[in-house]
C-alpha cells in the first residue's frame, strides 16, 4: 500500500516508466487526473466512465482497443463499473482511402446493419446520410462526424465536418472506422494481456471499491450466474494491484490555509508552490516571501516532507473547475422558420397560410394560400418579404382576398399610428444618449487579473457581451443594457465583470435578484471570484437575522459595502447608498408590478445591466428597438451538450429508470413538484422506489430560509441524490453534478417556467436528461405547450420567449394603441416597420436598389432543385442567400453548399449566378436588366448612374442608349458588361 494526496496522483503517475491502469473510487477524481495529465504527461491518456450516451461504453472499448493496438505508453485511469465489464476484441471496420473505389450498396448496408439510423442531416452518433454523391456517417469512436464525396465509385474527397455547422474542418487521406463488433469478449485484465505485458495496476480506496462491486453484484441482480465470476475477477485483480491510500489535508489545516498571514509564517521553514490562474495576485499578497507560484489550475494541494503545494481549494475554498477541450455542440434551430401549412405573413398582402415551394417555368416561387383558395406565387428573391406569422393569443388571424383592398387600408392606418409611437420612442433614446453617466475608466490591471482566473474559455458571444457593457461603462451614457442569453451561457460573468469595474472605480454595485435561494447561490458565487481582492460583499436576506440586516444597511449607507446582493428588499426606502453606481438585475420579469415602479424611478439615474434567459417581451421589443441595448449571448460553451427532453410516462417503472441511470454515473437528480402539501408523501413514495442507497430530500418555499439553505449546500456538496423540489429552483441553482431532471405537473406550468427549471440541469460537459411526465388529461393548450416542447432541443430561450406569446398570450406589450398593430402584423413584421419608421425619423432611410425589387429577365435555370437539397433544408438556405449583401460571403454560402451536399446542378449553379447578378446590379444602382433577342436592356437608378462611363461607352459603340425608355442596350453577357463598365 501507498499513501499519496489527491493533488499529488497525477505527478506521479506522469514518473511511471511503464503503461498503467489505474482504477479510480469516483468519477470527479478520474476527471481531474485526467485534466492534469493530459496538461504534463507525454503518453496517451484515457479516461472510462458512465458519463453520457448508452452507445459510449462501445465508444471506449474502440478507444481501448485502438491504444492497445498503438505502441504508445499509456495511462488508463477507469471506473470500477466500468473496470468490471466485459469488452470485445475483435472489430468489423470500414476502411476508406481517397482515389479509392467503394461498394455504396454494400456500405450501407453495412452500417444499417450495425445499428446506424438514416437521417437526412446528421446530428448525433449512429446515423447516416446520403445526399447525392455524399455521404456523411457519424460513427460512435469519433469526435466528429465524417463527409465522403463520390465522384461515380471513387472517394473523392475525405473529411471531418463540424456537426453544428455542417461544415468540412479537416480533410484526411484515409480513414478506419469501427462499426461493429463480433461478440467475442474477455475481461479487463485479460483485454490488456492479450496486447500488453509491460502494465502496472493500481487502485484507491479499497473500501468504496468493495462497496461499488457489491452494488454492481446487487444491481445485476437479473444475472446471478456472473456473480461468482466478478468475484473472482475482482479478487484476482486485487492480489496484483499496489492499493493507494489516499489522504487529505486535516480540517484544522484547511483552517490554517484558509488565512493568508499563517501562508507567510509556514513559507519561513517550508517549501511552499501555489498553483492558481491568479498567479499574478498571490505575487502581489505574498511578495518579499519565499514562496514559488505557477499559473496553472490544479484541482486540489498536497504536502510531500518540506514541501507544500497549495491551491485555490485550500486557499479560497474554491473548486476549479475544468471543460473537455474537445467540443460536440449540436445545431440549434429557428422556431421562426417558416414550414408548411402554417400561418405566414406577406408584409404586402398579409396573412396566409403557407403551401411550400412550386417551381414555374425554372425558378422556385414561394406558395401562399389567401382567403376564397386565392394562391400568389412569390419568387424566391422576395423570402425576406415574408415571416413566420407569430400572434398574440391562439386565435386565427384575419386573412383577406388578394384582390381587396383591406389589408393595405389596415396597413396605412396601422402606420399612422406606429409614425407617432416611432417619435416617442427616439425621444427616449436621445436622453439615454445624452451621456450625462459616470465616466469609468479603461479595466485596471486588477481587472485583467480577475478576468484571466475564469475557469472556462469564455465563448465569442460572451466576450461581445462584456466588450458591449465596457463600452456604456466607460462612454459616459446611462447604461440600460439587457444581457439575453440561454440559461448556462455565462451572464453571470458578464455582471460579475461590470461588477468588478464599477467597485475599481469607487462605484457601489447593487445585485437585484426575484429570490432567496438565488440571493444566496450569488453571494457565493460572486465571494468566490472576489476573494482575493478588497472588496466587501453583502447580502440581504430572509436567512440574516434583523440585527445583521440592520449592520448590512448601516455598512451600504456609510459605503463600506462595495456590493450588496439581495431580493426586492434592497428596493425598500428605507435602503440608503453612499455612491450607487451600477444595479444588476437578475430575470426581470419575475419581479412583482410595486418592483418594476420602483425601477422605473431609478432608471435614467444609474447604470443597469439586466440579465434574462426569457425575456417578458415588454422587454425584448424595447431592446430590439433601441430603447434599451441589447447583447445576446448565444453560443453554447464548449463541450456543453444539448438537454435531451423527452415525454415518458408517470408511472413508477420509467421514474425509476430515468432516476438509476444517472445515480450509475455518480450523478444528482431533481425532482420538480409544484405541490408542497403533498411534498413529504412525494418524497416517501420515492423512496420506496429505490435502493436503501440512494438518498432523497425536499425543498419547498414555506421552509426556513435557513433550511432550504442548508438542503441546498448538502445537495451542492453531493451528499443527496435525489432533491424533490417546488419551483423555487427555477432561478440560480447551479448544481454541476445534477444532469437529470424530472418534471411532474408539467400541464400547469408555463413554457418559459419549463425552460427556465430545464435550464438548472445541462451545466457541464456531461449530456443531461429532462423528463415530463404525461398526463392523460391534456387540454388544447397543454397539447400545444407540448408540441412546443418538443421544439425545445432546436431553440433558444430568446425564441422560445416568442413561441410563448403565442400560446399563453401575454396581453399588449406595447401599450393600447399598438395593440392592434401586432395582431394584425403578427410579432415579426411588426417590429420590422416599427424599425422601418424609427430609420425613416432618424433620416436613417435613403434611396436605394432593394435585392427583391431588382427586376432579372435572363433565361437560364435559376433554382435549387428538391433532388439536390431537400425542401425544409432548401428554404434555409434560400433565406440565408437572400440575406447575403456582399459577393465574397455569397461564394463563402456557395462553397459550404458545394461541401455540405456535392458538386451543384446546373439550376444551383444557375441560382447562386443569379445572385451574384443581383448583387452586382444593386451596387452599381441597375434596377432591371430584361434579355430580348440575344440583347440586354439594362435601366439605371438615375441617382446612382455613372453617366460619363455611359457616354464613353456609347463613343466607343460597346453600349447604345434608348432615350425614350432610359435604357442601355448591350449585346453579348451580363457579366461581360459588369467588367467594362464597373
Amino acid at each position: 500500500m501507498e499513501k499519496k494526496f489527491r493533488g499529488e496522483i497525477p505527478f506521479w503517475l506522469k514518473k511511471k516508466e511503464n503503461s498503467i491502469v489505474y482504477v479510480c473510487s469516483s468519477n470527479k477524481n478520474i476527471d481531474d487526473y485526467f485534466y492534469v495529465l493530459r496538461d504534463f504527461y507525454d503518453g496517451e491518456i484515457l479516461k472510462i466512465k458512465i458519463e453520457n450516451e448508452t452507445g459510449e461504453l462501445k465508444k471506449y472499448n474502440y478507444d481501448l482497443l485502438k491504444l492497445l493496438k498503438s505502441q504508445n505508453k499509456f495511462i488508463i485511469l477507469i471506473s470500477m463499473e466500468l473496470f468490471l465489464n466485459k469488452y470485445f476484441y475483435e472489430t468489423d471496420t470500414l476502411n476508406l482511402s481517397m482515389h479509392k473505389n467503394i461498394n455504396l450498396k454494400d456500405t450501407i448496408l453495412k452500417l444499417e446493419n450495425s445499428g446506424f439510423e438514416k437521417v437526412y442531416m446528421i446530428d448525433n452518433r449512429k446515423q447516416y446520410s446520403l445526399r447525392g454523391d455524399i455521404l456523411d456517417i457519424f460513427n460512435e469512436n469519433d469526435e466528429n462526424p465524417v463527409r465522403i464525396e463520390l465522384f461515380g465509385d471513387e472517394i473523392d474527397r475525405i473529411s471531418y465536418f463540424d456537426i453544428n455547422s455542417q461544415v468540412s474542418i479537416e480533410k484526411k487521406e484515409s480513414i478506419k472506422m469501427y462499426i461493429d463488433n463480433n461478440k467475442k469478449e474477455k475481461n479487463f485484465l485479460d483485454l490488456i494481456d492479450l496486447y500488453k505485458n509491460k502494465v502496472e495496476y493500481f487502485f484507491e480506496n479499497k473500501e468504496i471499491l468493495n462497496y461499488k462491486i457489491e452494488k454492481n453484484i446487487f444491481d445485476d441482480i437479473h444475472n446471478k450466474e456472473n456473480e461468482a465470476e466478478k468475484r473472482e475477477f475482482t479478487e484476482r485483480f486485487f492480489k496484483k494491484a499496489t492499493e493507494i491510500e489516499i489522504q487529505k489535508f486535516s480540517e484544522k489545516e484547511l483552517k490554517e490555509f484558509e488565512i493568508l498571514d499563517n501562508i507567510k509564517n509556514m513559507s519561513m521553514n517550508k517549501n511552499i508552490k501555489i498553483y492558481s490562474e491568479e498567479e499574478a495576485r498571490y505575487k502581489e499578497i505574498f511578495k518579499g516571501y519565499k514562496i514559488k507560484f505557477e499559473k496553472y489550475p490544479l484541482f486540489e494541494g498536497y504536502k510531500k516532507g518540506k514541501n507544500l503545494y497549495l491551491t485555490d481549494r485550500e486557499l479560497k475554498g474554491v473548486r476549479v473547475k475544468r471543460e473537455k477541450k474537445e467540443k460536440i455542440s449540436f445545431k440549434y434551430q429557428s422556431v421562426d422558420q417558416i414550414r408548411e401549412n402554417e400561418y405566414i405573413i406577406h408584409e404586402n398582402y398579409g396573412v396566409g397560410i403557407f403551401l411550400g415551394l412550386e417551381n414555374i417555368d425554372g425558378k422556385d416561387y414561394l406558395k401562399i394560400k389567401y382567403a376564397d383558395e386565392d394562391k400568389l406565387f412569390v419568387p424566391i428573391e422576395g423570402i425576406n418579404k415574408i415571416e413566420k406569422y407569430v400572434s398574440m393569443n391562439e386565435k386565427i388571424p384575419s386573412i383577406y382576398n388578394l384582390g381587396t383592398k383591406g389589408f393595405k387600408r389596415r396597413k396605412q392606418k396601422l402606420r399612422e399610428d406606429m409614425m407617432i409611437f416611432a417619435k416617442e420612442i427616439i425621444e427616449i433614446q436621445a436622453k439615454r444618449a445624452a451621456g450625462n453617466g459616470f465616466v469609468y475608466s479603461v479595466d485596471t490591471i486588477w481587472q485583467e487579473e480577475m478576468e484571466e482566473a475564469f475557469p472556462y474559455v469564455e465563448t465569442p458571444t460572451q466576450l461581445k457581451a462584456i466588450e458591449d457593457v465596457k463600452k456604456d461603462m466607460e462612454s459616459g451614457k446611462i447604461m440600460d443594457r439587457l444581457i439575453c442569453g440561454d440559461v448556462g451561457y455565462g451572464k453571470t460573468e458578464v455582471a460579475m465583470r461590470a461588477a468588478f469595474k464599477a467597485i475599481m472605480n469607487q462605484k457601489q454595485v447593487a445585485l437585484l435578484v426575484p429570490t432567496t435561494v438565488l440571493a444566496e447561490q450569488h453571494y457565493e458565487r460572486f465571494k468566490e471570484r472576489f476573494l482575493n481582492y478588497p472588496i466587501n460583499i453583502e447580502i440581504v436576506s430572509r436567512v440574516q437575522t434583523k440585527k445583521e440586516q440592520e449592520g448590512s444597511l448601516e455598512n451600504l449607507k456609510k459605503g463600506i459595502t462595495d456590493l450588496i446582493i439581495g431580493t426586492h428588499r434592497l428596493l425598500s426606502d428605507d435602503i440608503k447608498f453612499k455612491d450607487l453606481g451600477l444595479l444588476i438585475i437578475d430575470e426581470e420579469q419575475k419581479f412583482g408590478v410595486k418592483a418594476k415602479e420602483k425601477l422605473k424611478k431609478i432608471k435614467g439615474t444609474v447604470n443597469i445591466l439586466t440579465l434574462t434567459a426569457t425575456p417578458i417581451p415588454r422587454t425584448l421589443n424595447l431592446s430590439l428597438l433601441g430603447i434599451r441595448d441589447l447583447s445576446l449571448i448565444n453560443t453554447p460553451p464548449e463541450g456543453r451538450l444539448k438537454i435531451k427532453t423527452t415525454y415518458i410516462e408517470n408511472s413508477p417503472i420509467y421514474i425509476k429508470e430515468a432516476i438509476m441511470k444517472e445515480i450509475a454515473r455518480e450523478g444528482q437528480v431533481f425532482y420538480v413538484y409544484n405541490r408542497v402539501k403533498r411534498i413529504e408523501e412525494k418524497k416517501k413514495e420515492i423512496k420506496e422506489l429505490l435502493p436503501s442507497y440512494v438518498n432523497v430530500e425536499y425543498i419547498h418555499g414555506q421552509m426556513t430560509a435557513r433550511d432550504i439553505k442548508r438542503t441546498l449546500t448538502n445537495f451542492e456538496n453531493g451528499n443527496i441524490d435525489i432533491l424533490i423540489s417546488t419551483i423555487i429552483i427555477e432561478n440560480g441553482i447551479d448544481v454541476e453534478n445534477a444532469n437529470t431532471m424530472i418534471i411532474d405537473g408539467v400541464e400547469k406550468l408555463g413554457l418559459s417556467q419549463i425552460y427556465q427549471l430545464r435550464g438548472r440541469i445541462g451545466r457541464s460537459s456531461k449530456q443531461s436528461y429532462c423528463y415530463l411526465l404525461m398526463n392523460d388529461n391534456k387540454t388544447k393548450k397543454a397539447e400545444k405547450r407540448e408540441e412546443s416542447i418538443k421544439k425545445f432541443d432546436e431553440s433558444s430561450g430568446l425564441e422560445l420567449s416568442m413561441e410563448d406569446i403565442k400560446i399563453r398570450g401575454v396581453g399588449e406589450i406595447l401599450g393600447e394603441k399598438q395593440h392592434g398593430a401586432v395582431e394584425t402584423f403578427g410579432y415579426n413584421l411588426y417590429m420590422k416597420m416599427l424599425k422601418e419608421e424609427i430609420d425613416k425619423i432618424k433620416g436613417n432611410e435613403k434611396k436605394k436598389v432593394e435585392i427583391e425589387d431588382i427586376n432579372i429577365q435572363i433565361d437560364f435555370p435559376k433554382f435549387i432543385p428538391d433532388s439536390y437539397i431537400e425542401k425544409n433544408e432548401k428554404i434555409k438556405i434560400y433565406k440565408r442567400a437572400l440575406l447575403i449583401n456582399d459577393e465574397e460571403k455569397l461564394k463563402e454560402l456557395y462553397l459550404e453548399v458545394k461541401d455540405r451536399f456535392g458538386k451543384p446542378p446546373k439550376e444551383a449553379e444557375g441560382f447562386f449566378k443569379f445572385l451574384k447578378i443581383k448583387l452586382k446590379c444593386k451596387k452599381l444602382g441597375i434596377t432591371e436588366v430584361i434579355e430580348k433577342d440575344k440583347k440586354l436592356y439594362i435601366s439605371f437608378l438615375e441617382e446612382k448612374v455613372d453617366v460619363n462611363r455611359i457616354l464613353d461607352l456609347i463613343k466607343a459603340n460597346k453600349i447604345s442608349y434608348l432615350k425614350n425608355d432610359k435604357k442601355i442596350i448591350f449585346s453579348g453577357n451580363i457579366l461581360t458588361f459588369f467588367k467594362i463598365y464597373d
